[in-house]
């Protein structure tokens, strides 16, 4: 599945259409769902191009008129069409399904002989009923085959005709046909017009290969080559050059050497030169073994690889029938494009749309992300989609129905990827389509919400705390490593070697395994002593310093008398002992941010109503000097280029460059200045820019746009509008990838992925039914990012 194009219709008929299938020579196919109560369906739309085509046009009438002729289990019933319209589709019931050619490629070596059987008679069957209705499909072939989990369904009708009453050789009803094929209503085996086939020649009759019109006989004849190449991987009389394919049709025996004795003896029969000496229909299904027509079919066994894009498929369909999670109103193609999705996205056709993932039931536990209960007025159509699938569930679950799969393995969650547990860690996740978020790979409910980034430990564990509990998540399933009540903090843990973190919970300095949660050691030394723990400034880049505030007893010179001194600490971590302290000005107090360069510790506060940068030097804390900044103040939103030597401000629709050493203004940018309204600007991010090519800062707004500024010259490189959310209110929060070439933006109303070159919007990852008030957190990890929603966390891949 794709996300629809911007030139698909969002209607058609009583349907609305929610994603987009797939495309042919001559047609767009849609997934869509009737307005109200009512089933999924798979449309099939003409290309505008081709509406004028008159035979295209008879083409799709007499696919439509035999396809209700000879409706059944096996074929596809008409769920509506209109054909007069200036664009003519029509619209089948939606069946998660391939077609058979992928089936057995995913299979090599060709698929099981009894599944082959079972393919085999449900084809048959279809084939009784087309023929009792005195028609012949006439074009036959794997790729007019789709495999569901429930059984095959034969399609492409628009070659069928009705035999000509009275031809030499046939019966009334479907019945064999000598083979020279007369028949004036018959269907064409070449058209000149076009230079083509009815269809893939190595699947054609021999009367066909010599040009006749196919007869009854002509379908088995296609049925059993059909057959033959399921089973062996290979059509039975090859497919290489056509020339060389038709003759062999006509003149040489086919290849059956793959097949057991029995399989091939039944399948001799139906590639018989003679259409007089090939099988009826039924006398197929018999021959198979097929049950009576009556009976329930076994469902056939497939390849894991199709059974899992099966069940993904019905579960993502299931999601898409939710109300209001169809995709919205397309948004202005870009100029000079075109109506597709980018040309990275066409190298994944079986990507499927998937929605954001619901919060599941139960705490404290990780899980794969679950699917919305059903809705009433999907009800009929998910019946069908997972009647559909059960084929492919109970294939996994060893034959068992689909209803004890989804209850034993978690749900309909464990249908969106049924091989997950025994796909190895370093598989590659689907890519999905341009515009759709891709599907959390898993989501964890902490016991209250965390607000703080979590520490990524090593690529393996994402340790995320809050004020109840410290937590280590498995990144690679959810799952819980280890937690813990005593390392409860609001503060990011900080590593300090391979093995231990850093954290300040309940006035200690606690170091713990990143690995098991263990606590190694308790710096407590200071209580009692009137100097208590604040909060973790940073560490050095080999941990062997920790730099944290403390606040002491008594009270500020020039503090009138009311406020406690406010102290930076020093800690060596290896020999636990405190290294220096340095008291700050009394008009800091806690509100501090610092950050290590090589000599010094650069801090930053806010005195009175201005902003001060303060450096300590690391040796021994002495302060090397203080520094404030003209028209800089403390409601600035303030960020730092230690390399660049610049403090940027941004200050209502006003973002400045300052320069630290000088004090003076770089560069000023009044960025949103013909944006429709003001609005104030959030905190600048300076990150490595895409390719490596130099850093760029991003910045946003409250009137949910996001820039892209040169740090050096203050241009902006661009702009991106998102989507306009009443319940957004302040302005997004910005990361960038370790790579710089994704800008992630998360506020209330979900986590954008924006690409970093152009601006342009990937995708939006919201989460169906959490709180609408919550404000989004994302965390980069690599080439993933850890994502806060309340007390919901997910992993989510980016890159």
């Amino acid at each position: 599945m794709h996300t629809l194009h911007n030139a698909d219709p969002r209607h058609l008929g009583p349907f609305r259409m929610l994603a987009r299938l797939g495309e042919t020579e001559s047609g767009v196919r849609l997934l869509g769902r009737r307005v109200g109560a009512g089933p999924t369906v798979e449309v099939t739309l003409v290309r505008a191009a081709l509406a004028d085509d008159q035979r295209l046009r008879a083409r799709l009438r007499r696919d439509v008129a035999a396809s209700r002729t000879a409706a059944g289990r096996w074929v596809r019933p008409v769920e509506e069409a209109e054909l007069d319209a200036s664009a003519p589709w029509v619209a089948y019931p939606y069946v998660p399904a391939v077609p058979l050619a992928e089936a057995v490629r995913a299979a090599p070596r060709g698929l099981a002989e009894d599944d082959v059987r079972v393919l085999g008679a449900a084809l048959a069957e279809a084939l009784e009923r087309v023929h009792a209705a005195g028609m012949v499909h006439g074009g036959i072939s794997a790729d007019a085959v789709l495999v569901a989990g429930d059984g095959p369904r034969l399609t492409g009708f628009h070659h069928a005709r009705l035999p000509r009453q009275g031809a030499r050789g046939g019966r009334e009803a479907g019945g064999r046909h000598d083979g020279r094929g007369e028949e004036a209503g018959g269907a064409d085996a070449y058209d000149s017009d076009t230079g083509r086939f009815a269809g893939p020649a190595p699947f054609l009759s021999p009367e066909q290969a010599r040009g006749r019109a196919p007869v009854p006989a002509s379908d088995v004849f296609s049925l059993g080559a059909v057959l033959a190449y399921a089973a062996s991987g290979r059509p039975p009389f090859g497919d290489d050059a056509p020339p060389q394919v038709l003759y062999r049709i006509a003149a040489q025996p086919p290849a059956l050497g793959r097949l057991s004795d029995s399989l091939a003896r039944i399948l001799t029969g139906c590639l018989e030169k003679d259409p007089a000496c090939r099988p009826e229909a039924a006398e197929l299904r018999a021959a198979l073994g097929g049950p009576d027509p009556a009976a329930p079919p076994p469902p056939p066994r497939l390849p894991s690889a199709v059974v899992a894009r099966l069940a993904r498929e019905a579960a993502r369909a299931l999601v898409l029938e939710e109300p209001g999670t169809a995709p919205g109103p397309a948004a202005e193609a870009p100029p000079g494009g075109r109506d597709e999705p980018a040309a990275e996205d066409e190298a994944f056709p079986d990507d499927d749309v998937f929605t954001a993932p619901t919060r599941g039931e139960g705490r404290n536990r990780a899980h794969p992300v679950a699917d919305p209960p059903p809705s009433r007025t999907a009800a009929t159509s998910r019946r069908a989609v997972l009647t559909a699938a059960a084929g492919a569930a109970g294939l996994l679950a060893g034959g068992a129905a689909v209803a004890g799969w989804v209850a034993g393995r978690g749900g309909l969650s464990a249908l969106t990827d049924p091989g997950s547990a025994r796909r190895p860690a370093t598989s590659p996740a689907p890519r999905p389509p341009s515009g759709t978020a891709p599907p959390a790979r898993w989501r964890f409910d902490l016991t209250d919400a965390t607000s703080v980034p979590p520490l990524v430990w090593r690529g393996k564990l994402a340790i995320i705390t809050n004020s109840q509990e410290a937590v280590a998540l498995d990144l690679r399933t959810g799952r819980p490593s280890w937690r813990r009540d005593d390392l409860g903090t609001d503060a990011t843990p900080e590593p300090i070697s391979r093995e231990l973190a850093l954290v300040t919970t309940n006035g200690r300095l606690v170091a713990f395994n990143a690995r098991d949660g263990h606590q190694r050691w308790v710096e407590s030394k200071y209580s009692g002593t009137g100097l208590t723990f604040d909060k973790m400034l940073s560490v050095d880049a080999d941990g062997r310093h920790a730099y944290f505030t403390a606040t002491g007893s008594g009270s500020s010179i020039g503090s009138g008398g009311s406020k406690p001194p406010t102290y930076v600490v020093a800690y060596d971590t290896r020999t636990r002992r405190e290294r220096w302290r340095s008291r700050l000005p009394a008009a800091y107090g806690d509100d501090i941010g610092a950050f290590p360069t090589r000599r010094s510790l650069v801090g930053l506060g806010y005195p009175g109503d201005e902003v001060e940068l303060i450096s300590l030097r690391l040796s021994d804390g002495h302060q090397e000097w203080r520094r404030r900044f003209d028209g800089v103040s403390a409601g600035d939103k303030v960020g730092i280029s230690a390399g660049r030597g610049l403090l940027y401000a941004a200050r209502g629709a006003t973002l400045r460059a300052v320069d630290i050493d000088s004090g003076k203004q770089r560069w000023s940018l009044d960025i949103n200045s013909y944006a429709t309204t003001k609005s104030p600007l959030g905190h600048p991010v300076i990150r490595q820019g895409p390719g490596g090519k130099g850093d760029v800062l991003y910045v946003s707004d409250g009137a949910k746009l996001v820039y892209a500024v040169d740090p050096d010259r203050g241009t902006e490189l661009w702009r991106s509008a998102l989507p306009d959310d009443t319940v957004w209110k302040a302005t997004p929060t910005l990361s960038v990838t370790d790579s710089g070439r994704t800008v992630l933006a998360a506020a209330a109303a979900g986590v954008f992925a924006l690409d970093a070159r152009t601006g342009g919007v990937r995708w939006r990852f919201q989460e169906s039914g959490g709180e609408i008030l919550d404000e989004y957190q994302v965390y980069p990890a690599r080439s993933s990012a850890v994502v806060a929603h309340g007390a919901a966390v997910f992993m989510l891949p980016v890159e």
